[in-house]
């Protein structure tokens, strides 16, 4: 029992040193989050903190709904099944991340718009560039065991999933830059008259070609 404990882990030699140093990582990606923001026109440094904390949930939140949606699918399209009790724990998890998701995004959205740009752009890459690799590596997959030959029983079934996967990442990801509140200012700040009119029609323009 005491062997596969989930404690076994951060005992280990690995487990102590990821434990030892991630907490630091994070602070150090705080920091240097905190410095850049701070320098953009605006920006305050408790809102630039709060920002952060509500965009790593939300990443936390995306983690959750993998962990209980990749093992489900696996199984229920070929691969072993599970007992019921387990796939209602994968449902349990599922909902608690989309749940912790959507929370922390309606508080992220609460956030002024200065404090926030550095941090959604950093936020979207990440899942992006995520999304982009775990595509490009199943994608990989298959046609290398398609050149290969090697075929096992339901053998499409993970890399398939996984590819799908880092597409819908991906997706979201340019789905979220394009929906940037930082690109959607200028229009808000237009004064009435001739020249607030230029204004607009130049930021619709801008506008337009950041979407492009």
């Amino acid at each position: 029992m005491s062997a596969a404990s989930p404690l076994t882990f951060f005992m280990s030699p690995v487990g102590m040193f990821y434990s030892v140093t991630a907490p630091f990582l994070l602070l150090l990606l705080l920091t240097l989050l905190l410095l850049v923001s701070t320098s953009t026109q605006g920006a305050k440094a408790g809102q630039v903190t709060r920002a952060a904390f509500h965009y790593i949930m939300q990443g936390m939140g995306i983690v959750l709904m993998t962990v209980g949606a990749i093992p489900t699918l696996t199984s229920v399209l070929g691969g072993p099944p599970y007992p019921g009790r387990i796939y209602m724990s994968l449902l349990w998890v599922f909902l608690v991340g989309g749940a912790l998701f959507l929370w922390h995004e309606q508080c992220a959205q609460r956030i002024e718009r200065a404090s926030l740009t550095v941090v959604h752009a950093l936020f979207v890459t990440t899942v992006k560039t995520v999304g982009y690799i775990v595509a490009l590596f199943s994608g990989l997959t298959l046609l290398i065991t398609v050149a290969l030959g090697q075929y096992s029983q339901r053998w499409w079934v993970s890399p398939v999933i996984m590819l799908l996967y880092g597409i819908l990442l991906f997706w979201s990801a340019k789905e979220s830059e394009a929906a940037d509140p930082s690109f959607r200012t200028a229009p808000l700040h237009a004064k009435a008259g001739k020249k607030g009119k230029k204004q607009r029609r130049w930021s619709g323009l801008r506008l337009l070609g950041k979407r492009a």
